[in-house]
């Protein structure tokens, strides 16, 4: 039995001589493994090089209950990071490596998809600025934030406040146990909260400010979803833009 599925691709690591195994995440079946051909072969090549990170995709995968690892069949590519450019390249290695850690479980989640195919499109477009580029990684950790469900408390914002990272609400005062950001910080945060991929070119910031997002974002993360980790390919970002 087989169904039709559409799908980003996420990691690819090798299994055997014969076979690696795709992560992705699909708008049917939420989080999946997919079998795919290691071999040398032209066919072999051309079916990895369609499955690239954050790749959007549609195949047709065996559907037989209880089995982990599915075979596929007829992929056809939607969206594609251009080959051969890095810092689009770079962008989709740390879009991936984010959502391999975030997305474990297989449930879907159509407000969630539809996200990350707008994301993967953004990185795919030729109308991807250098500031939009730049900014890709701070918009996406804002948006996966609210769709994860974790995303702090807007509504207790007011000018002079600071955001209390550990429980996701802003505050008068510090709280004591010191994680929260400054109220310049907490300011510019609900200035971000409106950034997605496709806006993101519209906000300036200079690297000070861009690193400074990030690394508060995956701080809140790590505060709001047990086991959470950096993405190791966090300092090839950096390298590739300068943070």
């Amino acid at each position: 039995m087989y169904r039709d599925i559409e799908a980003i691709a996420l990691r690819m690591v090798r299994y055997n001589d014969r076979h690696s195994i795709l992560s992705a995440y699909s708008r049917q079946a939420g989080r999946m493994s997919l079998l795919v051909p290691a071999g040398p072969s032209a066919s072999a090549r051309r079916v990895r090089a369609l499955l690239m990170p954050m790749a959007h995709f549609e195949c047709v995968v065996s559907a037989a209950p209880g089995r982990e690892i599915r075979s596929f069949r007829d992929l056809r590519p939607i969206a594609l990071p251009p080959e051969g450019n890095a810092v689009r390249a770079t962008l989709a290695l740390f879009a991936a490596d984010l959502l391999s850690t975030l997305l474990r479980e297989p449930m879907p989640d159509e407000a969630l998809f539809r996200f990350l195919a707008a994301a993967a499109r953004r990185v795919s477009s030729p109308a991807l600025s250098p500031r939009g580029a730049a900014n890709f990684p701070v918009a996406l950790l804002v948006g996966l934030a609210r769709h994860l469900g974790i995303e702090p408390d807007w509504s207790t914002y007011a000018p002079g406040r600071v955001l209390d990272l550990a429980d996701g609400i802003f505050r008068a005062s510090p709280p004591a146990h010191g994680r929260f950001i400054t109220t310049e910080e907490a300011s510019a945060a609900f200035i971000l909260r409106r950034m997605t991929p496709r806006t993101a070119f519209r906000f300036p910031m200079n690297r000070a400010q861009r690193n400074r997002a990030i690394d508060t974002a995956l701080s809140y993360y790590a505060l709001h979803l047990p086991g959470f980790s950096t993405p190791q390919s966090l300092d090839i970002l950096r390298h590739t833009f300068d943070f």
